[in-house]
């Protein structure tokens, strides 16, 4: 038998809270997860802060977190990750949902203290099936899948590291430069914006490679959008 099937009876009542900005798939996770008779609920979702602020004053139990929760107020991505601390310091179980590929999201997710993960393209049976095997405390991966998650974390943190090391060796203008061509800009372009030579311009971009120790303008870009925050 499922666990959508013997949920009732193993966890009536059960606290489970959806964070996630996309209405129509919290509000039916939630309709769902009330009809097998758990104590289900969703919070809007307007910033990080306010979050953390509702969070504290809950009755914890399961909470089902997206990581991608959109843009607040002040057009900043608010990034599920953030919470999950939170919410194991306040003694919730955590279970991340992604909509997209963030494999790097996923494993600091699970570093931080998260049981485990589903993706949303999964059928809504099988994801439902996963939030409902948490909910009664069974294990959603295998220890193997855990410590694959966390040596995967430790990897993209060294890579982050890395990053940030060349990208500090940047001078001002050529962090400006770097990111004019990031968002598409042609060195002719770049020059006209500065009021500088196209000398000037090329002179900063060998300058940008050899410090970001890449070959060309497009490699340069990669390691930008590796570090959404830079």
């Amino acid at each position: 038998m499922s666990h959508a099937q013997a949920a009732p009876g193993v966890a009536r009542g059960y606290p489970i809270l959806v964070i996630d900005d996309h209405e129509l798939f919290s509000t039916t996770l939630r309709m769902a997860l009330c009809g097998q008779g758990f104590d289900a609920h969703q919070l809007p979702v307007t910033s990080i802060a306010h979050l953390r602020m509702r969070i504290s004053k809950l009755r914890p139990g399961l909470a089902v977190l997206d990581l991608d929760l959109g843009q607040d107020p002040d057009g900043r991505w608010m990034n599920g990750v953030e919470l999950v601390e939170v919410l194991c310091a306040n003694g919730w179980k955590v279970l991340v949902v992604s909509g997209s590929v963030d494999t790097s999201g996923v494993a600091a997710a699970i570093a931080a203290g998260a049981l485990g993960s589903v993706a949303k393209s999964a059928s809504f049976h099988g994801l439902l099936d996963v939030v409902l095997t948490a909910a009664a405390g069974d294990p959603v991966m295998s220890e193997a899948e855990h410590q694959d998650w966390l040596t995967r974390h430790a990897g993209y943190q060294a890579r982050e590291r890395e990053l940030s090391r060349r990208l500090g060796r940047l001078s001002t203008r050529e962090r400006e430069v770097l990111l004019l061509l990031a968002r598409g800009q042609r060195a002719a372009e770049i020059a006209e914006f500065f009021v500088v030579s196209m000398t000037t311009v090329r002179t900063h971009i060998r300058s940008m490679l050899a410090k970001l120790e890449v070959n060309s303008q497009l490699e340069a870009v990669a390691l930008v959008r590796e570090v959404p925050q830079w």
